[in-house]
């Protein structure tokens, strides 16, 4: 008997080995369906996917087989690593580098053996797929291509898998992140509303306590500490919800009625009597994220109704079903937007300077959110529109 080497590159290799996070796992079907095939393709008893620890053989998926893991020293696929091409034993008993081995002598009774290695993109052997006989056998060069075909296969899901692991970690990092920022946005919102809020207060008592020594200038400038604290920490609120919703919405699809989420956005606006809100195709039946649809329709409108300039205005609201993807409408009567200002309405903190009926000019946050919220369903968004005649936000999302 032979006691296997190891390969040159032991160390780069194991560190490979390990990113993949296979080691003691459970049995998967993918990995035994494998197992299954090579062992039926070849007519064998025994077929296993093992993977070649510092000092065990592990195997991740087996048949015929009772083992969780042998000694490396003993292993078949230890030898196997070593060389590039299939390990080919058609009789460990007449072979010098097995025929001593407890495996061969002893109740395993292996007297058959053919492994091909399997390599990594980097060139790593982590382990084999491999069939065995308790008597001398052997493979057509057909089977052994199929073996070696299936050994890609097996490496394409370990690649898979070290992809997905990669992905978890990131995942976890940029949630990670995000929480960081989110506690340090609410903290420094917090620390920057107190003081707009003192300030409107302070401003309030000085008008009350001292209004009979103030002149209409005074006055004024009281008003315009309140209004400059007032807009600040409506933007602060403002760019705070930006982040939740943009960031928080849930993208869980939902099957429901177009007609129902309209009349539920209808019961949440604050629709003035001057402004209608219509809407078609109310029975077709949508399977999207329904927050964040919501949420994006609540943005389109709020917009369309704060700044319709009209005596009777009017905003409709409309889909169709485009096979891959859903296509919505929201078209309003209002003012309109130039043209030159269709690149830059999406970005955020970016306004157009236009007062809506409250007489407040925007922040410039909300179609960003919109944009956002499209994206992340794999949508896009545009809008047309016509001076004085009003606009037409269109945006799809994806089934």
């Amino acid at each position: 008997m032979k006691i296997p080497g190891l390969p040159a590159n032991e160390p780069e290799r194991l560190s490979a080995l390990y990113e993949y996070n296979l080691l003691d796992t459970m049995p998967e079907e993918a990995y035994d369906n494998i197992t299954r095939i090579a062992s039926h393709i070849c007519n064998m008893p025994v077929s296993t996917i093992t993977l070649i620890d510092t000092d065990r053989q592990w195997h991740k998926s087996k048949i015929g087989l009772d083992v969780e893991s042998t000694p490396r020293e003993l292993t078949f696929c230890a030898h196997a690593i070593l060389q590039a091409a299939p390990l080919i034993v058609e009789n460990a008993h007449a072979d010098d580098r097995f025929s001593g081995n407890p495996l061969v002598t002893g109740a395993s009774n292996i007297a058959f053996y053919t492994g091909v290695p399997l390599v990594n993109e980097n060139g790593y052997a982590l382990g084999t797929l491999c069939v065995m006989d308790n008597k001398p056998n052997r493979l057509t060069d057909s089977q052994v291509q199929t073996l070696r075909a299936l050994a890609a296969q097996v490496v394409s899901h370990f690649e898979m898998r070290r992809k997905n692991v990669e992905l978890a970690k990131q995942k976890a990092a940029l949630e990670n992140i995000n929480a960081e920022l989110e506690r340090f946005a609410y903290v420094v919102a917090h620390d920057l509303k107190s003081p707009c809020n003192n300030l409107m207060g302070l401003a309030g008592i000085m008008r009350e306590m001292y209004a009979d020594n103030l002149d209409a200038g005074g006055i004024e400038v009281l008003d315009m500490m309140t209004s400059a604290a007032s807009t600040l920490r409506s933007f602060i609120d403002g760019t705070l919800n930006h982040a939740k919703l943009v960031n928080t919405t849930s993208l869980t699809k939902e099957r429901f009625l177009y007609g129902d989420i309209c009349a539920q956005l209808k019961s949440i606006l604050n629709i003035p009597a001057n402004v209608e809100l219509t809407y078609d195709n109310g029975d077709m039946q949508l399977y999207v994220p329904r927050n964040a649809l919501l949420q994006v329709l609540i943005n389109l409108c709020v917009n369309a109704i704060k700044y319709n300039d009209k005596e009777h205005g009017h905003v409709h609201l409309s889909v169709a079903d485009k096979g891959h993807h859903y296509r919505f409408h929201v078209k309003d009567n209002g003012p309109g937007i130039p043209q030159a200002e269709f690149g830059r309405i999406f970005d955020i903190f970016s306004t157009l300077g236009q007062k809506d009926r409250y007489n407040n000019i925007g922040q410039g946050i909300g179609l960003s959110t919109v944009k956002r919220l499209v994206e992340r369903m794999d949508g896009q968004i545009t809008v047309a529109s016509a001076l004085g005649t009003g606009s037409t936000f269109t945006f799809t999302i994806s089934k």
